[in-house]
């Protein structure tokens, strides 16, 4: 009874301001009951598909402009996020370099230059056509390298051992260079090999052998190329077994100077800056290319002062990232099946992500419709803007999306959609997630 004649007064007083009370009570009771239907539809359309119900899944949604979270389900849970991790090497390259990513740490001197390698993943990588480094270098008569004293793990751990011959695994090294690859290519009847080098190591078998057309020797350089008659045209790129010679190698057959090892330490040396930082995180999140995320969060580890990646993301999480929960995080490109992440983290870091870095440049580096890994999915209708900006994450028995939705009405959402631990062929998870997601969209 108090409480109606206070308010009574209040009216009594102030019959505007009292109205706008009213009004702002019925919208923020709409938008309320929105959200409440929002999130109820979202967890009945996850439990009665078929598809999800039957697997581990996972999904957070974040209204941008209401500063939310709409809905959830399973959402604290963590999940095996697969190349979802390469959102957390981006935050971290995206933290630690303004507008370009380091290359080479130099010293010139009477003779020439004395260079240190810092683990960039861009020389003579085939994607990246501006070769800078390499041409800084050949302006140079004598090149004097100062090795890292211990070389990092070439694998990381979790990964399996047995895809060493898959493009998607090549060996983590303080100078890659051509993308640690050997590119085989038939063409017609002839074979072509890049590097050039490794062309008296690969054996052409005019037989069938089943499964791999292409196979290398374990921690050995041996390449046998399968091929048979009625075998197309192909390209096969295979990691190759690294080591500090082999690499002197390589470098010595492409660049014009003398090349020679030393001890000599780099006292206050300058920074050679190779490639825009957008644009290679652009080539690292499109594809989902696992050798730029490993080498780059190597890169971010040694700027920040750690010749290992382990200690490094250790302090991110205390730091950088506190405020995501627990999560596992062992490497830079999600190869590991040991990350795990919850949904809502996800969500929680590309939060960060936009605040930090902005709306526009957070779209443009992540895959759109029918683009990158989002190829063939989303497709827009005619005249239809883009509305969706997304990392995809696979591993077998995994599939996971996260990134940003703009909804029908213009709302700007963040979201993270997690499923592991399925049977089926991935084409129906990703078919299941997209109409899911297109749910969404329409009702909010």
């Amino acid at each position: 009874m108090i409480q109606f004649r206070f308010r009574a007064k209040v009216y009594a007083q102030s019959p505007k301001q009292f109205t706008l009370l009213i009004l702002v009570f019925v919208i923020n009771s709409c938008a309320s009951v929105k959200q409440l239907a929002i999130e109820t539809d979202a967890e009945r359309l996850l439990k009665q598909s078929e598809v999800f119900s039957s697997q581990f899944t996972g999904f957070s949604l974040f209204d941008i402009e209401t500063n939310s979270y709409v809905a959830g389900y399973n959402s604290t849970l963590k999940f095996t996020p697969a190349s979802n991790t390469k959102l957390m090497t981006m935050y971290a390259v995206l933290k630690t370099y303004s507008d370009s990513i380091p290359s080479l740490l130099y010293k010139e001197i009477d003779s020439g230059i004395i260079v240190q390698p810092i683990g960039d993943p861009t020389f003579l990588y085939e994607p990246f056509k501006d070769q800078s480094a390499f041409d800084f270098l050949n302006r140079y008569k004598n090149v004097l390298i100062n090795w890292p004293e211990e070389d990092p793990n070439p694998y990381g751990t979790g990964w399996a051992w047995d895809d060493y011959i898959y493009n998607f695994q090549p060996q983590r090294t303080w100078w890659p260079i051509y993308g640690n690859t050997v590119s085989i290519r038939k063409k017609d009847d002839s074979l072509s090999i890049t590097p050039a080098f490794f062309e008296e190591y690969v054996e052409v078998l005019n037989q069938t052998k089943p499964g791999e057309l292409v196979h290398r020797e374990l921690n050995y350089n041996v390449f046998k190329a399968y091929l048979e008659s009625d075998t197309s045209d192909f390209e096969r790129i295979i990691p190759f077994e690294y080591s500090k010679e082999l690499f002197f190698q390589l470098l010595k057959d492409t660049l014009s100077a003398n090349i020679s090892f030393s001890d000599e330490a780099l006292v206050n040396p300058d920074t050679l800056f190779s490639q825009p930082t957008d644009s290679v995180l652009v080539k690292l999140m499109k594809p989902s290319d696992n050798f730029l995320a490993e080498q780059l969060l190597l890169m971010v580890a040694k700027t920040n002062g750690h010749d290992e990646i382990k200690p490094f993301i250790k302090e991110v999480k205390n730091g950088w990232l506190i405020s995501l929960n627990d999560m596992v995080w062992v490497d830079g490109s999600g190869l590991s099946r040991y990350n795990l992440i919850a949904p809502v983290d996800q969500v929680r870091l590309l939060r960060i992500c936009t605040e930090e870095f902005g709306w526009e440049r957070m779209k443009s580096i992540l895959p759109t419709s029918n683009e990158g890994t989002l190829e063939d999915r989303f497709i827009l209708e005619e005249e239809e803007e883009p509305y969706i900006f997304a990392k995809t994450g696979t591993l077998s028995n995994n599939h996971n999306l996260s990134g940003y939705l703009i909804t029908r009405s213009g709302k700007r959402m963040i979201f993270s959609l997690m499923s592991n631990h399925y049977t089926r062929p991935t084409e129906e998870v990703k078919k299941a997630m997209e109409q899911f997601l297109l749910e969404i969209r329409n009702a909010y």
